[in-house]
């Protein structure tokens, strides 16, 4: 059988008029994992279920823009990936217009309720992380529709009530459960019983569901029918505002009436850097993610990384290594940039990068791993979504959604049939933290939905679910695109690894079991301690990216065998 990483090649042949007679797509192979580009001429959504996809080419295909099929595709993954993000929670949305020459940033994470504190999760002096987690106190102000409808209202060119109707139609058609849906339905059994009860729609007759159960959530579809007859002031200000807070409250809870009616989306220009010829634009704090992509790619400019080949032990140690220095950077300057000072600028400086690129030494891992002077938070499951969307007059949108862990809080607003956030455990523990609780408050996040152009013009949008692992994630694949010529979907599929500090010391090594006991061998060598994960781990995210070729009106998408990613285009 012919190799999958083939396929791209041949479809370019083809579209460039050599040997074969006409335009053909190849059907991606049985084995997800064996990388495939979808490929497209005028537009394409890649998102984390095939539902959400199809969703968001419907939408292009009926005249709208990216925007529009961005908005629709969250909209569906709400009920498609119910799990992972939705209503009930927040992100960040990078768009650019291809017109106007524009790129901008929408702000809509979560904030913190007026009363929150930064001793709120200590009970007897202790961190109580029932109350982080599984807890009314755990839910933050959700943003979501907020920033979605920000977003249509300023740059689409569709209504909400038209993008909400391909989710509407999956939440109340329902699917066949996936492995992903089954297998993580199982891991958070316990948090939906405790916080929604046996009988909640997220539970099969009391039990979690198998692998090609059916599942419908005709709850969340009357929910839908609502919102796009009402708009944003029944989320905010109506009856909806009032189940969202009797929910939470009932589970101790401190979210009033007023801190739903005061959220605001924030619309801002992107954190933007340089990587060789090319030019990125991300998340600002309280994302770190895209931050320290970019201090990552300011340290890689120094290395011969294609001399050391990819993921070999040269590679896998260096780059472990300048992980747990930022990580270092990370607990120590990190908050809401609207409270804390940030030092950016300083961050972000190519002399800085030097400077951390000279403290790495070959063959052995550093005895302390100390911030730059101008704990890391413990490791968790994290949990997010991610879509990419290009449309035919080359807008461009990367959206990364959460409602943090996997089912949230757990909590679910009578009559509602979404889930309510825990993104309040994303402020620090520690009371003394930049990033501690405090009155409307955004915690820091790890999300980093990024677009990147080369020599101004467009090359790749991307993004990844993956808590703390998503910015070493998605510097992996940049580096695999943009080093060592791999394909949208290869890059993605490729071997990964991570690495973190906390409290100045290296934490274990964390490697997927595709990279060989040879490698493993030397790295033991110079000083590192593994962890050994599934050869195709979701542990390390589940990344989406489009790659753009405007010259040869060509586009090709990745989409994560890690969770259940697709591409959908025309």
């Amino acid at each position: 059988m012919l190799s999958r990483r083939l396929f791209p090649l041949l479809f370019i042949l083809c579209f460039l008029g050599t040997s074969c007679q006409k335009e053909t797509t190849p059907t991606p192979p049985s084995d997800p994992h064996v990388p495939y580009d979808f490929t497209a001429q005028h537009g394409m959504v890649v998102a984390a279920h095939p539902l959400a996809a199809e969703a968001g080419l419907r939408i292009l295909k009926q005249g709208g823009n990216a925007v529009d099929a961005a908005v629709a595709t969250a909209l569906a993954l709400n009920a498609a990936e119910p799990f992972a993000s939705g209503i009930g929670g927040g992100g960040f949305m990078v768009i650019h217009l291809a017109e106007a020459k524009k790129t901008t940033l929408i702000n809509f994470r979560e904030k913190a309720p007026a009363k929150a504190s930064p001793e709120m999760f200590l009970q007897d002096g202790e961190i109580n992380n029932l109350w982080r987690q599984s807890h009314g106190l755990a839910v933050a102000v959700p943003g979501a529709l907020a920033g979605w409808i920000h977003a249509l209202e300023a740059y689409g060119s569709k209504t909400l009530e038209e993008v909400i109707q391909p989710a509407i139609i999956i939440a109340e058609d329902g699917y066949h459960v996936s492995t992903t849906f089954s297998k993580i339905n199982k891991d958070e059994y316990e948090r939906l019983l405790l916080n929604a009860g046996e009988n909640n729609l997220y539970l099969n007759d009391g039990f979690p569901f198998e692998p090609g159960d059916f599942f419908r959530n005709p709850e969340l579809a009357a929910f839908f029918r609502r919102i796009a007859s009402l708009g944003i002031k029944e989320f905010y200000q109506g009856k909806t505002a009032e189940k969202i807070v009797a929910a939470v409250q009932a589970k101790g809870g401190i979210m009033t009436l007023a801190d739903l009616k005061a959220y605001r989306v924030q619309e801002q220009a992107p954190l933007t850097g340089t990587y060789r010829d090319f030019t990125l634009y991300t998340a600002q704090p309280p994302s770190c993610g895209g931050l320290h992509i970019l201090q990552l790619l300011n340290i890689c400019e120094g290395w011969p990384l294609q001399e050391w080949g990819h993921n070999s032990a040269e590679y896998i140690h260096h780059l472990s290594e300048a992980f747990r220095f930022l990580f270092a950077d990370r607990a120590r300057y990190l908050g809401d940039p609207v409270y804390v000072d940030i030092p950016v600028t300083e961050l972000l400086n190519k002399t800085y990068a030097a400077s951390i690129r000279a403290r790495i030494q070959a063959g052995r891992t550093a005895d302390a791993y100390p911030a730059g002077e101008f704990g890391m938070p413990p490791e968790k499951k994290g949990n997010t979504s991610h879509l990419c969307v290009v449309d035919q007059a080359g807008n461009l949108v990367a959206l990364t959604q959460t409602i943090n862990s996997f089912f949230g809080s757990g909590i679910i607003p009578d009559g509602t049939g979404f889930i309510l956030n825990n993104q309040m455990e994303d402020f620090a523990p520690d009371p003394d933290s930049p990033n501690a609780p405090g009155p409307h408050k955004r915690p820091v996040s790890n999300m980093a939905p990024l677009l990147l152009f080369l020599q101004d013009k467009p090359f790749l949008i991307l993004g990844s679910p993956g808590g703390t692992r998503i910015f070493p994630s998605l510097s992996q694949i940049i580096l695999n695109l943009t080093e060592f010529g791999m394909g949208m979907d290869e890059a993605i599929e490729a071997p990964r690894f991570f690495s973190y500090s906390s409290r100045g010391k290296a934490r274990n090594l964390s490697l997927e079991s595709r990279i060989g006991e040879n490698i493993r061998s030397i790295l033991e060598q110079w000083g590192h301690v593994f962890t050994i994960r599934e050869a195709y781990d979701k542990y390390f995210g589940g990344a989406q990216g489009i790659r753009l070729f405007p010259s040869k009106n060509l586009i090709l998408g990745g989409a994560d065998s890690r969770r259940d990613g697709a591409g959908a285009g025309y």
